[in-house]
């Protein structure tokens, strides 16, 4: 079962014999839903073929929905799935040897540990980019303009003077300011996270 299918995962859920409260209910579909397609990505990492990745998968939500109760609110939900993951793909190496591929448990387990240092880096660079987006979102016109020319349509200086009717100096006047001013504004919006 593929992540982005909408299938009858709520419903096999809803309809295990687990037994778990309402409030439990919504903080599982919360944080599972938030977390699914990364999820199938860790395991696809894994394995490489999408059958078997749906397979694992499947078996990984039953057994995170089966032991929702053991995990800890507060914690990250992401690493508590990923080990879940991780021994469900290292049970199926186990039983299909060939999907071992000469490749032994150390090894994954260390590119576990690597693919969980990406996933961090990756969701840091995330946070970044909004950052940007909203202090971006901050700028008066005349810096939109100096930004857009720059950095979306890559012109020169010159460029951007003749566009704006400016002159070459206050155009790399601005594009100091227009560099300090995003700095400045992304290095608080990191320090309130």
């Amino acid at each position: 079962m593929h992540p982005q299918e909408d299938s009858n995962e709520n419903s096999n859920l809803e309809s295990s014999s687990h037994a778990i409260n309402p409030a439990n209910y919504k903080l599982f579909h919360q944080l599972f839903e938030a977390d699914k397609r990364r999820l199938y990505a860790y395991i696809l990492a894994f394995v490489s073929d999408k059958t078997t990745a749906d397979d694992i998968f499947q078996e990984t939500c039953l057994v995170l929905w089966q032991k929702f109760n053991t995990f800890e609110v507060g914690t990250s939900f992401s690493k508590w799935a990923n080990t879940i993951a991780y021994y469900k793909i290292i049970n199926f190496r186990s039983k299909q040897n060939k999907y071992q591929l000469g490749l032994d448990d150390d090894f994954l387990l260390e590119f576990s540990d690597n693919l969980a240092i990406i996933e961090s880096r990756a969701t840091k660079q995330e946070k970044k980019w909004r950052h940007l987006e909203h202090c971006r979102s901050q700028l008066s016109s005349s810096m939109q303009t100096v930004y857009h020319g720059f950095y979306v349509e890559n012109s020169t200086a010159q460029h951007v003077a003749d566009n704006t009717g400016r002159s070459i100096y206050a155009i790399r006047k601005a594009l100091g300011k227009l560099r300090k001013k995003l700095i400045d504004c992304i290095d608080n919006k990191v320090k309130e996270n």
